[in-house]
Order: structure tokens, then C-alpha cells, then sequence
């Protein structure tokens, strides 16, 4: 059990240095932007590290080894431990951040997002159990891959009218979101459901209960970035550091009034 904390602490700690390193150098290539635009793409490199790093562990792990698909319920490996390890150093880590500066008050959609995420895991760590479905439920990392990438574009860009390659990535998105994040989604709530009779049932009501979260949550977001990025009748907007974020801006409430304050004023002096 230790040495599974240990490598929580080594994710964590690690994940910590590089959002300082990131932020360092955003500074200094981009000395004119805010402190929150600098501290979002920062977080945004630290994320797209975990999603690509989750990404190859989970697509390995199911194209290597069948059984995950076949036994979701019994078989264990110790393999993929670590890739279940590094995403829960990844959300405490991610969780501690949100509290150093400040964000968890507007950030509940994470909080109950994350918290579901690491109390599922060390289920799965303690038991031995439900690695098949675990990897299968870790594809959607292949699509936040694309996300953050996305997110980090359009931080950079902010225009509606960008380059060729970023229509693809924000083509590649989209359809990512239901190949990866609905799909998956979908069908472990069918295999509990409807399939399996060996899973406790106070284990699946829970495991039922965090994939419907987690479904509201894909609902949610899909309809946030076909909403700004102009998907299903939707026009494209342009996007800042506030509004970049397809789940809303996590910045601490005192901060989004102030400067909506300011942006008042500025428009009644313009009035005037």
C-alpha cells in the first residue's frame, strides 16, 4: 500500500514541477499576457501530459492484452497499476491546485468529477478487481488528449478565423468526444446493467451511479464545445481566458466580478 502512495506522491510532486516550469516559460515568451491567461495554458500543458501519458498506457494495455475486454470483472495485471497510478496522482494533484489558488468554489463539476475518479480507483487497487473496465473507462484520456491541445490553440489564436491544421484538430474533437468519451461510457453502463452478474451490488450501484455522473459530465462538455467552436448550427465564437475553458472558468468569484467591474466602467466611460 505504501509504495502505491509513493508513486501518487512521485505523480503529483512531478506534475507540480512542470505547471512551475510551464508557467516560467509562458512568461517569458509571452510577457503581455495576464497572470490568468499564463496560469490556464500552464495548467493546460500539465493536463494534456496526463491525458497523452493515460492515452498510450490505456491503447497498450487493450491492444496488447484481450483479456481486459473479455474478464472486465476478474482480470487483474499488475502493468496497469502504474497507469492507473499516475491518473490518481494526476486528479490529487489537479484537486490540490484548485485549493492553493483558490478555484475549487467554482469548480464543483471537477471536484465531484475528480473525487468519483480517485475514490473509483482505489477501489480497483484495494480489490484486484475491474481493471478491464477501468481501461476501458481510461479511452476518454484519448479525447482530452485532443481537448487540451484544442484549448491551448485557441488560447494562442482567440480569433474565429484561424489556420487550416486548427479546423482539424477541432474537427478531430468532436468526433473524439463520442468515439472515446460517449461511446465507452455507454457501453460499460450497458455491460453493468444488462451483462454482468458479478459485480456486488452495492459496487455497481456506485460504479452505476459515478458512470451516469460521468455521462452528464461528456453531455455536458459536448455541448459546451459545439456551442463555441460551431458545431450543430452553433457560429463560432472567439474565445479568451475566460471563456476557453468549455466547462466555464475556474477563477475565484471575487476576481470574475472585479473584473466585470472594471469592464462596466470602461463602457460607461465610452457612454459617456
Amino acid at each position: 500500500m505504501m509504495d502505491k502512495l509513493l508513486v501518487c506522491g512521485v505523480v503529483s510532486a512531478a506534475l507540480r514541477g512542470e505547471y512551475l516550469l510551464a508557467r516560467t516559460i509562458v512568461r517569458q515568451k509571452q510577457p503581455e499576457w495576464s497572470d490568468n491567461k499564463t496560469r490556464l495554458f500552464a495548467v493546460r500543458v500539465v493536463s494534456f501530459t496526463h491525458a497523452l501519458v493515460s492515452a498510450l498506457g490505456c491503447i497498450f494495455s487493450l491492444l496488447t492484452d484481450i483479456n481486459y475486454i473479455r474478464e472486465p470483472y476478474d482480470y487483474h495485471k499488475a502493468n496497469a497499476e502504474y497507469v492507473f497510478l499516475f491518473s490518481m496522482g494526476y486528479f490529487i494533484y489537479d484537486l490540490l491546485d484548485m485549493y492553493i489558488h483558490g478555484e475549487l468554489e467554482s469548480s464543483k463539476e471537477y471536484l465531484i468529477h475528480h473525487s468519483l475518479v480517485i475514490t473509483a480507483f482505489s477501489i480497483i487497487l484495494l480489490s484486484g478487481r475491474l481493471f478491464g473496465l477501468a481501461m476501458i473507462a481510461l479511452l476518454v484520456e484519448v479525447q482530452t488528449v485532443f481537448l487540451h491541445l484544442r484549448t491551448m490553440v485557441r488560447l494562442i489564436y482567440g480569433s474565429k478565423h484561424m489556420p487550416g491544421f486548427v479546423d482539424v484538430l477541432i474537427n478531430a474533437n468532436m468526433i473524439c468526444l463520442f468515439l472515446f468519451r460517449h461511446l465507452p461510457v455507454c457501453f460499460l453502463l450497458f455491460y453493468l446493467l444488462v451483462k454482468d452478474v458479478k459485480v456486488p451490488i452495492l459496487l455497481k450501484m456506485f460504479l452505476v451511479f459515478g458512470l451516469s455522473f460521468l455521462e452528464y459530465h461528456n453531455t455536458h462538455l459536448t455541448m459546451a464545445v459545439a456551442k463555441s467552436d460551431g458545431f450543430f448550427g452553433h457560429e463560432r465564437q472567439a474565445l479568451d481566458e475566460d471563456s476557453c475553458d468549455p466547462l466555464g472558468s475556474v477563477k475565484k468569484e471575487e476576481e470574475k466580478t472585479e473584473k466585470s467591474e472594471k469592464s462596466s466602467v470602461r463602457t460607461a466611460k465610452k457612454i459617456d
